[in-house]
């Protein structure tokens, strides 16, 4: 299904043809799904966040909502299932049939740092009102036809969006004029490469600049940082003259391609977007903490104190109070118990606004009316018919070898559209 041309229209929405199902629902319950992400070890050693015990924390959150008489005067029944984040499409596939084919939901939460496939598979292949945490491709959310939300997180602006406010914000500080411009994609992510053809690339033409290399590294596998295509691809845009690259390779792919630039002695302009610009994925940036430094970002991902909400505040405080787990504020723990909070909440609140009969069709037109809605850090997000991705808001930082973080600059977040 193709991306819309309107960026207005945000990351997609409803068309009116959201089925009136009931499934998951009785007179008295209503069924949630809640599928998390597992990173086991990885976490232990720093390579990926800890999340918090998901189990627990879901758990009192819907405790929570059932003490306060429930979704729609209905008692929740909840599923929680967690995949292991590094175990690819299979687990993803594995955990949306259990919930929508075995525990048949009503509602399927997806939690930060679980994997496109399951979101798609939730709500596209079984037809299931579908709440995430990320933003996802603009592709997505139009096949989906109404059933997907993002929201809770403060990074869940679609992909098509974030690209091509990343491409604004570049135009308007300056950075582009005279530059020959390249952009790194890889293909374990298809959904980065989609965003880069159809959003990032077209606004910088739109701008009037030109894209000299569109790199796509055909390393599929995540471990695979030995990858021999990086270094090619380095010298067709040292050979074209490229100065700027746009680099929009996922997390370990991105540090082996500045290696093998500092190896071949390319020395571009480097910019970053989204993940990239975390604390924890800047880690990944140590061993060429040199060449990486200046890396001009722009970021969704609101980490500065302040940015934290009340309302995160408030979800983490309903788990101190009803559990013995205890997050530290501005900890990745900290920041997912409250993201998987505001999205059972967004749920409750949706059902809560339905005039009549609570079916899919009336609590997708419900979610679309709520308009401003609470994220877990940083500015209001917002929903509407057209726009299911609730992120609206980007900020800028730079990459500083000394801080081994990329430091946000002072000033309000830019808007976009």
């Amino acid at each position: 299904v193709a991306c819309t041309d309107d960026p207005d229209d945000g990351g997609g929405g409803g068309d009116g043809a959201v089925a009136a199902s009931t499934t998951g629902l009785t007179d008295d319950t209503i069924r949630i799904g809640f599928i998390g992400a597992d990173f086991g070890q990885l976490s232990e050693i720093g390579l990926a966040p800890d999340l918090g015990d998901q189990t627990v924390t879901a758990q009192a959150f819907v405790d929570e909502i059932n003490d306060a008489g429930g979704i729609a005067g209905r008692q929740v029944e909840l599923r929680i299932t967690l995949v292991d984040g590094t175990a690819g499409a299979d687990a993803s596939q594995a955990a949306c049939l259990e919930m929508t084919q075995e525990f048949e939901a009503f509602a399927v939460i997806v939690a930060p740092a679980v994997s496109r496939d399951a979101a798609r598979c939730t709500a596209v292949t079984n037809q299931t009102l579908t709440v995430a945490a990320t933003g996802f491709d603009e592709a997505l959310y139009d096949e989906a036809r109404g059933l997907l939300f993002s929201a809770g997180s403060d990074t869940s602006m679609s992909t098509d969006r974030q690209y091509r406010g990343w491409a604004q914000l570049m135009h308007d500080q300056g950075v582009l004029d005279g530059r020959t411009i390249g952009v790194v994609t890889a293909e374990q992510t298809p959904e980065f490469v989609a965003a880069a053809e159809e959003a990032l690339i077209p606004a910088l033409e739109e701008l009037g600049y030109e894209v000299a290399v569109d790199a796509v590294l055909p390393c599929p596998d995540a471990t695979d940082v030995d990858c021999e295509q990086h270094e090619p691809a380095v010298q067709q845009m040292k050979d074209a003259g490229v100065d700027f690259v746009f680099m929009a390779a996922a997390n370990v792919v991105g540090p082996t391609f500045v290696q093998a630039a500092e190896n071949l002695q390319f020395t571009p302009q480097w910019a970053a977007n989204g993940n990239q610009v975390t604390d924890t994925v800047s880690q990944f940036f140590d061993s060429v903490s040199a060449a990486w430094d200046g890396a001009i970002g722009t970021s969704t991902v609101f980490a500065l104190p302040e940015d934290i909400t009340n309302a995160a505040v408030e979800c983490n405080e309903v788990v101190t109070a009803r559990t013995d787990e205890s997050y530290e504020p501005g900890s990745d723990a900290f920041g997912f118990t409250a993201v998987s909070c505001l999205l059972f909440r967004l749920v409750a609140d949706g059902a809560a606004a339905v005039e009549g009969e609570l079916d899919h069709a009336s609590i997708v037109e419900a979610v679309e009316g709520l308009g401003t809605v609470g994220l877990n850090a940083g500015p209001d997000g917002s929903l509407s018919a057209g726009k299911h991705d609730a992120g609206d808001h980007l900020f800028l930082c730079d990459y500083r070898a000394d801080a081994r973080q990329c430091v946000e600059r002072p000033g309000n977040p830019v808007r976009v559209d």
